[in-house]
């Protein structure tokens, strides 16, 4: 199996997803099909899922045989954000791991003439890691809206100011967010025509209730993508989905999903 990556913003993604992931989980498996690359992580609460897809187009290349290369391997994330860590822009970032062993390796080389930096080559050890595939199902979600990234995770380190739960209530107009604490609270409106996107089942109301904590987790991600779409229901997870591919690879993604919190009068 070998990845070779893009260009610089294909590794530098996918980077990000690694410094950010060891925030959810320690270690982790990595799946492999011949169209893509698949995450699976569950938190220690087990209140959030992660999830990270690329498609195979998503790479520069992608070489996969199911007939002899390992369909599942897992790995130590702090260790590979530490070797990630030492890649170099104008870099080639490859990783390949040889049939039936137990190292991954990756490789960080110049362009052609380029001496700026030293060629680097490592060689991570793989786990043993008992985990069993989820089964994520797409569904519809009651409210739909995309924002923008970086504005979103603004606002939601400014509410963890003064709690760690967040409320949230949604109608057709707008939607409010707020956090309440000994020390005072904090309220902001978002109104439908400033989002980039909004949809909202016909004469209908939401309020639900989320740890701020695990959301400003989930906002970490920011630098994936200028905006990220978030989709919530009734009793049911919200979900934020980060796009990471272009117009020719609209299947790509980074997508968390959060139970919410069960009120304490419940």
């Amino acid at each position: 199996m070998k990845l070779v990556f893009a260009n610089a913003k294909r590794c530098q993604q996918f980077a990000a997803i690694f410094a950010n992931l060891k925030a959810f989980t320690e270690n982790v498996s990595i799946y492999f099909k011949t169209d893509q690359f698949y995450i699976q992580a569950m938190d220690d609460s087990h209140c959030a899922l992660f999830e990270c897809r690329l498609m195979s187009k998503w790479f520069k290349e992608y070489d996969f045989d199911p007939a002899t290369d390992m369909g599942q391997i897992a790995i130590n994330v702090v260790m590979l954000n530490k070797v990630l860590n030492t890649w170099s822009d104008n870099q080639e970032l490859s990783i390949e791991i040889q049939p039936d062993s137990d190292k991954i390796h990756i490789s960080f080389e110049n362009g052609e003439d380029d001496t700026s930096q030293f060629n680097k080559y490592y060689e991570l050890s793989l786990i043993d890691l008992s985990s069993e595939l989820m089964s994520v199902v797409d569904s519809e979600t009651l409210t739909d809206l995309t924002i923008n990234s970086k504005l979103f995770h603004s606002l939601i380190n400014q509410l963890a100011i003064f709690a760690d739960t967040l409320s949230i209530n949604f109608n057709e107009e707008d939607i409010e967010f707020t956090s309440s604490g000994v020390d005072g609270s904090m309220v902001a409106k978002i109104k439908a025509e400033d989002l980039a996107a909004y949809a909202m089942l016909e004469n209908s109301v939401l309020k639900q209730t989320y740890s701020l904590r695990y959301i400003q987790m989930m906002c970490q991600f920011n630098k994936l993508a200028p905006e990220m779409e978030l989709g919530f229901s009734a009793d049911m997870p919200m979900v934020m989905k980060y796009a990471v591919g272009d117009n020719n690879d609209t299947e790509s993604f980074v997508r968390i999903h959060l139970a919410p919190k069960i009120p304490d009068d419940e």
